[in-house]
């Protein structure tokens, strides 16, 4: 999944906060050293983890593909 996919979850989970949460994502910062970056965050921090949360689960139910298992049923595997 390239950076625009990844940005366009995040825009559409929180578009006020997207440009954070894919820079979160993509390069693994934490809220943290975005605020010590960045400044101010317009977000408490336990909002933007659970947004992460949000846009990580998004991302992982996307990856999932579907697999033939031996007796012919299909599965979603991740």
């Amino acid at each position: 999944m390239d950076e625009k996919e990844i940005y366009e979850i995040c825009q559409s989970v929180d578009a006020f906060i997207a440009d954070y949460l894919a820079e979160s994502i993509i390069k693994g910062t934490s809220y943290d050293l975005m605020e010590a970056h960045h400044g101010i965050l317009p977000i408490s921090r336990n909002c933007f983890y659970r947004r992460r949360r949000i846009v990580q689960r998004i991302i992982k139910q996307r990856l999932g593909r579907i697999e033939e298992e031996k007796n012919g049923q299909l599965r979603m595997v991740w």
